[in-house]
């Protein structure tokens, strides 16, 4: 992992899994993470910061920097939201990693189209779209 000191990272996703090991790959490479995740149960419902505040105490354990944020990446607004957590907090974004998904009980391949379309859109449009309509950074970055 190259020196990403300076940088700052949003992970989608961040509370478990992948997304996870992603925010805290990222942390240890130096980056500031914004650590995003809906927090919803493994059947997709409800909402809760908890696992995302998790990851963010185990990278301040280890000496990093981040924030946690809860929004909902499959909605414009709250996408747009998670832009403005990273901008806000830490005066910048260099990396958005879009690793939010809907969990679906049927293997990739046996998934119809439809299917794999909405995953895909509904977890990285919003926040790419979000971020491609901000300023990389703000006054206060430089």
């Amino acid at each position: 992992m190259p020196n990403l000191t300076g940088k700052v990272a949003i992970v989608t996703g961040a509370g478990r899994g992948i997304g996870r090991a992603h925010a805290l790959a990222l942390a240890e490479a130096g980056a500031r993470v914004v650590v995003n995740d809906l927090g919803g149960s493994l059947a997709g419902q409800g909402n809760d910061l908890t696992p995302a505040q998790q990851v963010v105490e185990e990278i301040e354990r280890a000496g990093g920097e981040a924030a946690a944020n809860g929004a909902n990446v499959a909605d414009f607004a709250q996408a747009g939201e998670l832009i403005e957590t990273a901008l806000g907090t830490f005066g910048r974004v260099d990396i958005l990693v879009n690793n939010a998904g809907i969990l679906r009980d049927k293997s990739f391949a046996s998934s119809p189209s439809t299917s794999r379309d909405t995953s895909h859109r509904r977890g990285t449009r919003p926040p790419t779209g979000a971020s491609a309509r901000r300023p990389a950074t703000t006054s206060a970055a430089a």
